[in-house]
């Protein structure tokens, strides 16, 4: 707009000069008024075109059939069709209305200035000459201000700018995708550490949506920003969780460490049985698939039992092992082991010996590691050596 400005002016000055040479300055100076009406009104029936045509750009979804839009995934790219904008921007009935309009009020001006004698005696030429002139360097001006307005180019920079805006627009919004990287770097860290196989793809869909709605995009992204928002909340949503399993999961684990110690420890294979049964349980795909299925709050029952089982456990190795340091006779230490007190009858001592024997027999400890089984085969000889002990000096 600055620029076509400064043209008329320049054309106007020019034409001065040119007119003052000739002796038709006079003319000139009256017939100014008229051109600039007549220019404000042809500009601003190309301006209300333009605006016409932005309008359906965004209202009829015409700008989606006019630019090719790409999207690699994080942004879209974009392209003007050639042949859709030349076929859009013409302006060939805007420029002759334009051109009408202008015509058309230079001469209802010139008209009005010719009755009231402003043409009278400005030059040696009669009235209707000097009016002729003005006519005629007023349509040179219009003519020249349409030619440097060029509508047809004005309409496909202004269309181009529009696209412009709002696939950058579109872009801006896509750019929380970034923000759903960093989630699922750190939720695949946390399944890392749990060593489970967890959905992580909040892109796919967003990625899927933007293919199949581009066009859509360039009038509305509402719903497009809605997803965006909402497969955040779920990736946030994820990583909490995930990092309350990982905490609570390492927790169990290092509460295992600590119980393993003191339960070996002791040499009961009992207890050894009991903690190998929650390790199994810890350790179980079943309780990891809790996670890849998102059932948190089962998990975090699950983990929470095992804990206090292994709290359980833990106590009694301990009180296993303060009863173990005192000094004690070979009879208290024959009932320790078996695990029952003097006022046990014969008949119930053969029968926990049978029970104890049959589960500590290193049979039974096959198909563990060695460590255990050596516990097992050690447990097995004090149940015998217990057994034989109390039966010499109860002679049953």
């Amino acid at each position: 707009m600055r620029a076509l400005i400064g043209f008329i002016i320049t054309i106007v000055v020019l034409l001065l000069l040119l007119l003052f040479a000739f002796g038709l300055l006079r003319v000139a100076l009256i017939t100014l008024p008229a051109c600039g009406v007549s220019v404000s009104i042809m500009l601003s029936t190309l301006f209300l075109f333009r605006a016409h045509k932005i309008h359906r750009l965004d209202s009829y979804g015409t700008l989606a059939r006019i630019i090719a839009v790409r999207f690699d995934g994080e942004k879209l790219h974009w392209d003007l069709e050639e042949s859709q904008i030349d076929s859009y921007a013409k302006a060939k009935l805007a420029t002759f209305f334009s051109i009408a309009f202008g015509i058309t009020s230079i001469w209802l001006i010139l008209d009005i200035i010719c009755k009231k004698g402003a043409f009278n005696d400005l030059t040696r030429f009669s009235t209707n000459v000097n009016l002729v002139i003005s006519y005629i360097i007023s349509v040179m001006i219009v003519i020249m201000a349409i030619v440097k307005a060029k509508p047809a180019e004005t309409l496909k920079d202004a269309i181009w700018e529009r696209a412009g805006c709002l696939v950058s627009q579109i872009n801006t919004h896509l750019e929380r995708i970034q923000e759903l990287y960093s989630l699922e770097n750190s939720i695949k860290s946390f399944a890392y550490q749990l060593k489970v196989s967890f959905p992580v793809d909040f892109k796919t869909e967003i990625q899927e949506f933007v293919n199949s709605h581009k066009d859509e995009l360039l009038t509305d992204t509402t719903e497009l920003n809605k997803l965006i928002v909402r497969n955040i909340n779920r990736a946030e949503e994820d990583r909490a969780d995930l990092e309350k399993a990982n905490n609570l999961y390492r927790a169990a684990m290092k509460l295992y460490t600590v119980v393993a110690i003191e339960v070996n420890w002791t040499g009961s294979m009992p207890l050894i049985k009991e903690m190998e049964y929650d390790y199994e349980g810890i350790t179980s795909e079943n309780l990891k698939s809790l996670l890849t299925d998102r059932k948190w709050n089962a998990f975090h029952d699950v983990v929470n039992e095992i804990m206090r089982d292994l709290q359980r456990l833990r106590e009694l190795a301990i009180k296993y092992q303060e009863e173990g340091g005192k000094e004690e006779t070979d009879e208290e230490k024959a009932y320790r082991i078996l695990e029952i007190s003097p006022v046990t009858s014969d008949e119930e001592v053969r029968k926990i010996y049978r029970d104890l024997a049959l589960n500590y027999h290193p049979d039974n400890a096959e198909r563990t590691t060695s460590g255990i089984k050596k516990l097992a085969e050690e447990r097995f000889k004090e149940i015998n050596w217990a057994y034989n002990f109390l039966k010499g000096i109860r002679n049953f």
